[in-house]
């Protein structure tokens, strides 16, 4: 734990400099310029440029679920040809052209939302194989269900010369779908798929709703690949199931995201400018094979440039790419040292009432198979204790963290503030009052101190703005000692580091209890001191319950009310420090020698 004193330079975070807002009027500009295009009176360059709108929107709605939250949806092009169907039956239908559009969005988001249910049970290969299955599924329906889809015969749709209305609204959508790309980035939504694409279970424990998010993103994405099916259909006027769902354009999009840099804001953009000309000059100089062209583009991506074009070391090294290849952070700009202040963190101060039960546990028990991990371990924790949690090795410790954080989901009976946990899901055990760090720390490797913090403050039950949170963050950053490292990433934090940094994403979501798993454990002497005075402080001046796990006994000596010890899964002493210490079974099972030598 890095050094803090109890008085700092006042700081404050603001909105980055170089916000979302500028992109987007640039996007805007570019937009408008696109517009200018068939006035040339050229219709194959108004076809080509009409094409790659297209394909970037495409591409860039894929990257919301394969950049932001981390899940490879080969099956993305299915949504284009079911939109492009339910656009083309309904103009056939003689529905108006606008409304035509909004049927082909509609249809795709339930149907987005309806396959996230069995999709989302899987993860990595497996999801992504399952969603390439949908590809030939579709295919498949759009032959037999010859009464909506014209079967192999496809649609006709009316012969009216739209490439110029098609034009413009392509370049509409293409301008919309970048502008909410720059939004997400930034917005508390989008970080929530940032943590759900680093780590799912610590993203639930600092209260992020998984499923809820990851569902919102597929219907999101759907949505606009129909939009991009529709805009297409109503240009080429006729489709059949080979054109909307074969495969041999079906990898496309996936494989110019993932060219320029999945996750980055102007990867998809930039592998669609470099793919859409390899693919003009495959199409005039090649008769098959582009889609082994394009699998192998794929595969040399994942061995040669594994996150894209703009994130390998030539990118980052020519001037031109450079600011392409920036990932989306939020900045933030430190004020001028100010004059020294006591430093208060951000939380609630509570007074704690040493004669109510905050956590009870009766019974608790979790088993592994035949390994029983917490054997029928019953506990009361009052308000405002600092409870010392020990044991050796494999003894349940962690295990029983899990299960009161509710990563396991125990047999027994937990009650938190009088009310029965059963049946609730990680994320709402952090909005009642719950934080914890993790025996190893699990941050959010590609967000930066900053983000990793305000996005457990932005998921707690007030909900304040990132701009907010943010701010926040700066003083919990300060507390552990992380100020200086405030706009780094966390993967470039050491291990103590980032254990600081889960005490701060902690606290940041307002605790009432605090799960502390092994913090100090590789401290020097005089940091375990320090990170004593912080728990003091968080208990004594915010009211914060804390149960410390630890292997430092001369840390818990220093602070905790009552020791708790494990054995097997089972609680074999729980008693004020003074008393447990002289427990010949506490001193056999956890202290032995080490509490003789340091004089207990």
């Amino acid at each position: 734990m890095a050094h803090n004193e109890l008085t700092m330079p006042q700081t404050s975070s603001r909105p980055p400099a170089f916000g979302g807002l500028g992109v987007v009027i640039g996007a805007a500009a570019a937009g408008v310029l696109a517009l200018g295009v068939p006035q040339f009176g050229v219709p194959y360059v108004t076809n080509l440029v009409f094409t790659f709108l297209v394909f970037f929107i495409l591409a860039q709605s894929w990257d919301w679920i394969g950049g932001l939250a981390g899940y490879v949806n080969l099956g993305h092009f299915a949504y284009y040809g079911i939109g492009a169907y339910a656009f083309a039956a309904s103009l056939v239908a003689g529905v108006p052209t606008p409304l035509c559009f909004l049927i082909a969005a509609v249809a795709v988001a339930g149907i987005a939302a309806l396959l996230s249910f069995p999709l989302f049970r899987l993860k990595g290969d497996y999801f992504a194989f399952a969603t390439l299955a949908i590809l030939p599924l579709a295919e498949l329906l759009a032959f037999n269900l010859v009464p909506l889809t014209g079967g192999a015969d496809g649609i006709v749709l009316p012969p009216h010369y739209v490439l110029v209305p098609a034009f413009y609204t392509a370049v509409g959508l293409a301008v919309v779908t970048f502008a909410l790309s720059v939004l997400l980035a930034r917005s508390r939504f989008g970080y929530a798929l940032k943590s759900i694409r680093n780590d799912e279970q610590a993203a639930e424990v600092v209260g992020i709703r998984i499923f809820p998010a990851k569902r919102a993103v597929m219907v999101l994405s759907g949505a606009f690949a129909a939009l991009a099916g529709a805009v297409h259909a109503w240009q080429l006027s006729y489709i059949d199931p080979p054109t909307v769902f074969g495969l041999n354009v079906a990898l496309v999009p996936v494989a110019m995201a993932l060219f320029g840099g999945s996750g980055l804001l102007w990867g998809p953009l930039v592998g669609v400018v470099l793919l859409f000309s390899i693919q003009q000059y495959l199409l005039v100089n090649m008769t098959m094979l582009h889609a082994t062209v394009y699998g192998l583009i794929i595969l040399l991506i994942g061995r040669f440039m594994p996150g894209g074009l703009l994130r390998s070391a030539f990118a980052r090294s020519t001037p031109g790419l450079r600011a392409l290849s920036r990932e989306v952070h939020h900045e933030i700009e430190a004020a001028p040292p100010a004059a020294t202040h006591e430093r208060r963190l951000p939380m609630p101060v509570r007074a704690p009432d040493p004669d109510k039960v905050l956590l009870s546990l009766k019974g608790i028990t979790k088993a592994f198979g035949g390994n029983v991990a917490v054997n029928n371990v019953t506990l009361d924790v009052r308000e405002g204790e600092v409870i010392g949690l020990v044991g050796a090795n494999g003894s349940g410790k962690t295990t029983l963290f899990n299960c009161i954080s509710k990563v396991y989901e125990p047999q027994g009976t937990l009650l938190f503030d009088g009310a029965d946990m059963k049946g609730l899901r990680r994320d709402e055990v952090a909005g009642i009052g719950v934080g914890r760090t993790f025996q190893n720390p699990r941050p959010f490797g590609d967000l930066t101190v900053a983000e990793n913090i305000a996005v457990a403050a932005t998921f707690r039950a007030d909900k304040p703005s990132m701009t907010e949170a943010l701010k926040e963050a700066e003083s919990y950053a300060a507390f552990v000692g992380l100020e200086e490292r405030f706009t780094q990433r966390a993967d470039a934090l050491s291990l103590q580091e980032k254990k600081s940094l889960e005490l701060a994403r902690a606290l940041a979501l307002h605790p009432k209890l605090l799960l502390v798993d092994e913090v100090a454990s590789g401290l020097t002497p005089a940091e375990v001191k320090r990170f004593v005075s912080h728990i003091r402080e968080i208990r004594e001046v915010y009211g914060v319950t804390v149960i410390w796990v630890e292997h430092i006994f001369s840390a818990l000596a220093q602070i905790v009310d009552r020791l708790v010890v494990l054995e097997q899964g089972q609680v074999i002493a729980d008693a004020p420090l003074a008393e447990a210490v002289r427990d010949e079974r506490v001193l056999a099972a956890y202290l032995g020698s080490a509490a003789t030598k340091e004089g207990h």
